[in-house]
């Protein structure tokens, strides 16, 4: 497996417009609300990958021992655009109103849930990730209006999240991991995140005023396109989502690395090595 190990070009002292998905909300913050998520959810991540594979009863084969690293590595450079980025929309007046929630369920899973069943809730996270970041290399046109760097941002995290979709989830092979506690995992992951993400996303309209009686037309009629449209991310969600499901379930099952390869050949040029 090609390991990117880059990170985007991006000056974020420069900021960026405050729709600055083609001067929409409503397909602006669907963005947004992922990146007040995303710096609290991977510093888990990385912290569960961690601790797992640091169990001493765990042999782990030097093809996975290389790719996790890779994994933290790629998070944690994650973590730190996404909070360049959440720190400006701060500076716009936004509030992470889901900031106190992440923090609450993550000290609930240290206090309730062995290492393994953590790792399997990162396991879901992973995997709704990458179906997001297929959606995103499978269909450039959706941030065909915004500026350079946002699109360059969020390709690249596409990208990374469907080089390392696998990572996790052969961690939690390798860990003994059940089928069963996956797919329980799996379920109460896909009801939190849609919570959390809607907990964020109406945040995030209502602050701009998008749920007033003179834009609330358009603002529906925008969300519903960008979920349900004929490309809408809400129909990848639902397709992949499902395949979580089957026992002989594999994230490379579903090779896409053409699409990771073509982003990456148009891009190059905008990344540095790490």
């Amino acid at each position: 497996m090609k390991i990117i190990s880059k990170v985007p070009l991006i000056d974020w002292r420069k900021g960026f417009p405050r729709h600055w998905n083609g001067g929409s909300p409503a397909t602006t913050h669907v963005f947004n609300a992922l990146s007040f998520m995303f710096p609290q959810g991977e510093r888990f991540f990385i912290k569960v990958a961690k601790e797992v594979s640091r169990k001493k009863d765990l042999k782990l084969n030097a093809e996975l021992e290389k790719d996790l690293k890779t994994f933290l590595l790629q998070e944690a450079a994650h973590t730190k655009h996404h909070q360049y980025y959440n720190g400006i929309l701060e500076k716009q007046g936004y509030n992470n109103v889901a900031y106190g929630l992440i923090e609450f369920l993550e000290n609930l899973s240290y206090k309730y849930l062995s290492s393994v069943q953590r790792l399997a809730f990162v396991c879901a996270y992973e995997h709704y990730t990458a179906i997001l970041g297929h959606f995103l290399l499978k269909n450039p046109e959706v941030l065909s209006s915004a500026p350079h760097s946002m699109s360059l941002m969020w390709g690249w995290h596409a990208a990374e999240e469907t080089e390392h979709k696998a990572v996790c989830f052969d961690l939690y092979q390798a860990a003994g991991g059940s089928w069963v506690r996956r797919i329980l995992c799996f379920i109460v992951v896909s009801f939190e995140f849609m919570f959390l993400f809607l907990r964020l996303y109406c945040s995030l309209l209502w602050k701009d005023g998008s749920f007033k009686l003179t834009q609330l037309p358009k603002t529906i009629f925008q969300s519903t396109r960008f979920f349900w449209g004929k490309k809408g991310v809400a129909w990848y969600i639902l397709f992949y989502g499902m395949k979580y499901l089957k026992p002989s379930f594999h994230p490379w099952k579903h090779d896409n690395r053409d699409l990771l390869d073509v982003w990456l050949m148009r891009n190059d040029k905008w990344l540095k090595d790490v």
